[in-house]
């Protein structure tokens, strides 16, 4: 508790599953929405079957990013548990920068997820 007596949420203790989570959703979304370039892939051995078409591409590495984003967030999960502390404030600067140019580039898409991580992250309590 607070001096308030407030009970005190610390949600950059969640940031590695809000992470996660994150990356499940674009994975998903990445399979729904490239369902079938992902099928035209397999159906075409995997090898070499996305290089000359740029949709399948644009779906292979949709989903390769989903992907990263969950092992990213298995790693700073693994992180807070650990160290028992927010992950380094560097870490929510690369998430808002990142978002910030996402969102301008693209402004109806899933960047802005990544606006509230980026935020915990910074503004983290860490004790000092």
């Amino acid at each position: 508790m607070s001096e308030r007596g407030k009970i005190r949420v610390e949600l950059w203790r969640h940031s590695g599953v809000l992470l996660i989570v994150t990356g499940l959703l674009h994975t998903a979304v990445g399979v729904a929405l490239g369902w079938e370039r992902l099928l035209a892939i397999a159906g075409d051995g995997l090898f070499g079957a996305a290089a000359s078409d740029i949709g399948r591409q644009f779906a292979f590495w949709f989903v390769a990013m989903g992907i990263v984003i969950v092992i990213l967030g298995h790693l700073m999960h693994h992180y807070i548990v650990k160290e028992q502390r927010p992950p380094p404030r560097f870490i929510g600067y690369y998430f808002l920068g990142m978002s910030a140019v996402g969102c301008a580039i693209e402004p109806v898409s899933g960047m802005w997820l990544f606006i509230p991580q980026a935020l915990i992250i910074i503004f983290a309590d860490r004790g000092g």
